[in-house]
């Protein structure tokens, strides 16, 4: 039988690390105020690792480099920092998870809470595991190195970045932080945005439709209601949930205006849930009628069911009473988004165009293009001018033409007046 002079062989080049003959594993100890501590482990470098930064005050496990290592399939490149990210040493990613769906989730819409959901089972799962104290930019690095590659693999044509993920996850750090560790520093850094482009976006290929093609899309639907349907919604600039969620109460055709204060919220199934009576960006605003809104308008008022609308008000507890309803029953979204494609495919502008967003976008870039971004802004209902500029509206191109010409005017001028 090996006796204990034999089994253990002391590394010369790494103190306080012995292997194990026998089994060889690797044991690390170190002795700190007095007391010595002691792991074993597979891997030189992970009792090296060990060696170098255990400490009782810091972590009350053994340090989880090997995990985390074996956790991106990379074992020569990863150079995960072993500096904590705050104190809290209890939690892992899934407890905190865990909690922000007990406590934050009920202050969420259910479309934001199944949108958070949907991220977490796709986005998440290679992180639960792990420290919360362990999550820092190093590690961010190497994790969206991997989503990168997999979606690379998965080939989406439709996913070009995770700027929309890490902006979730970003939410959820800060809650931990606010929540559980005031030191915890949340580590999404611009870099972690720049290594999670799975490809370059095409330039151009988010169009907005001209007012001929709005006009053959309106006379694209066969039925009157989903043409007055439609059309409000263009001049209204709106979200298509404030068009459907639009209730009688807040028309006033004597004054010549409606209030955008009611939003039809739509379950997973995309059918009608409930009213939600504040817009997305928590203010109503007022929305005055021309004479094709005034029209239609009156025409949907004098058109009201019989049948008595089953969803009540949740705030005072009256009945809902919509302006477009399909015999009382509020409209569901996919009854919507099959009107609005049908009618792109007879006028021949599917699939550059689809779903139900595309009027929103087409009115504000129109507003812009005739009377400028501030008036745009006002027709949609926006708090940020930034956000009208960059996701909604193009650039004027015949105001920028109209602006070079006049000061090659003025340059003319004055190389004649020089001449002179």
């Amino acid at each position: 039988m090996t006796n204990s002079k034999q089994r253990f062989t002391a590394l010369k080049d790494h103190k306080g690390i012995r292997k194990d003959n026998l089994t060889g594993k690797y044991v690390a100890r170190k002795c700190l105020d007095k007391k010595v501590y002691c792991e074993t482990f597979d891997k030189l470098s992970e009792a090296i690792y060990w060696r170098r930064n255990y400490h009782p005050l810091l972590t009350h496990t053994e340090l989880r480099v090997g995990a985390t290592t074996k956790l991106f399939n990379d074992e020569s490149k990863v150079n995960i920092s072993s500096r904590p990210n705050g104190v809290e040493q209890r939690f892992t990613f899934a407890d905190a998870w865990k909690f922000y769906q007990l406590q934050h989730f009920p202050s969420l819409e259910s479309q934001t809470i199944q949108v958070r959901l949907k991220e977490a089972r796709y986005f998440y799962p290679d992180l639960m595991p792990i420290k919360m104290v362990e999550i820092n930019p190093e590690l961010l690095d190497h994790f969206m190195q991997k989503k990168v590659a997999e979606a690379k693999l998965n080939n989406n044509p439709r996913r070009f970045n995770f700027n929309a993920d890490l902006k979730a996850l970003r939410a959820f750090l800060n809650w931990y932080r606010e929540n559980y560790d005031g030191l915890f520093v949340v580590p999404i850094l611009k870099r972690h945005h720049t290594i999670g482009i799975i490809k370059p976006k095409p330039v151009g290929t988010v169009k907005k439709m001209t007012m001929e093609q709005v006009r053959l899309f309106i006379d694209s639907f066969e039925i009157q209601f989903w043409r007055d349907f439609a059309l409000l919604h263009f001049f209204m600039a709106g979200r298509v949930q404030e068009v459907a969620g639009l209730q009688i109460e807040n028309i006033d055709l004597e004054r010549g205006l409606l209030k955008v204060v009611d939003v039809a919220i739509w379950e997973r199934s995309k059918k009608f849930e409930r009213l939600k009576e504040i817009p997305k960006n928590g203010e109503e605003r007022v929305v005055h009628l021309n004479t094709g809104m005034f029209e239609l308008l009156a025409r949907r008022i004098s058109d009201r069911s019989n049948n008595p609308c089953p969803f009540f008000r949740q705030s005072t507890g009256e009945r809902l009473n919509f302006v477009f309803h399909l015999d009382g029953m509020p409209l569901s979204y996919r009854q919507i988004q099959y009107q609005y494609n049908n009618a792109l495919k007879k006028a021949g502008l599917f699939p550059q165009f689809q779903s139900t967003h595309i009027l929103r976008k087409a009115m504000t870039n129109i507003v812009r293009k005739e009377l400028g971004l501030d008036a745009a802004q006002a027709a949609g209902g926006w708090k940020s001018r930034s956000v009208v500029e960059r996701n909604y509206t193009d650039a004027p191109n015949e105001l920028n033409k109209q602006t070079v010409d006049h000061i090659g005017k003025l340059i003319g001028v004055t190389r004649q007046l020089k001449i002179v």
